[in-house]
């Protein structure tokens, strides 16, 4: 199996949610599997959603081999003012379409669209309110959304400050996400 990202963020939170999953016993892997060789990061959507992309080529011949059986993409739907070829949800969907039908993969094809980006997704889960409220007012005070219409700078100036933000996984916005996973390292027993 592969779980196919944008970028090395997308994998760093994906490696920290499948660990929690496991912990919590909600996946069953022995404690030696390393799930960052089960991660393929594209460098970003629009390289992701490139069916010419090289990195496809390498994942055709392990699947081509019996190596790979199934493929979750995970990415953002992004903004339609930010990219207004695969932007918004309907878009972002509408590209991966085509990106399925262009690689024409004879496996299990799964895929979670973020319905913003992976930035503003967990700043709106992060444990500690009382601190995300100051970002909120600092998002505010300098107007920020009328200069980008999204939380990336504030979400990189909290990484910046805090580099290992505490997530709450049993926020509801995680279950999607979660069974998706799940359903990925499930064993298929016939």
């Amino acid at each position: 199996m592969v779980i196919i990202v944008e970028g090395k963020d997308d994998k760093s939170f994906i490696v920290a949610l499948l660990n929690d999953l496991r912990k919590n016993g909600e996946i069953v892997l022995q404690d030696n599997i390393n799930f960052d060789n089960y991660i393929e990061v594209m460098g970003g959507k629009s390289k992701l959603l490139d069916s010419k992309h090289t990195k496809y080529k390498k994942i055709q011949l392990k699947i081509d081999n019996d190596n790979i059986q199934k493929v979750l993409f995970i990415f953002d739907c992004d903004f339609k003012e930010d990219d207004n070829i695969c932007g918004g949800m309907e878009k972002s969907l509408e590209c991966f379409s085509n990106l399925k039908k262009e690689l024409n993969w004879n496996i299990a094809i799964n895929v979670y669209v973020f319905n913003k980006n992976l930035d503003y997704f967990l700043m709106d889960t992060i444990k500690d309110k009382d601190c995300y409220q100051d970002f909120k007012g600092l998002i505010n005070c300098l107007d920020i959304e009328k200069l980008k219409p999204n939380k990336k700078p504030i979400a990189n100036l909290y990484r910046d400050l805090y580099p290992y933000p505490e997530f709450d996984f049993k926020d509801d916005n995680f279950e999607d996400i979660k069974q998706k996973l799940k359903n990925l390292f499930k064993e298929d027993n016939g």
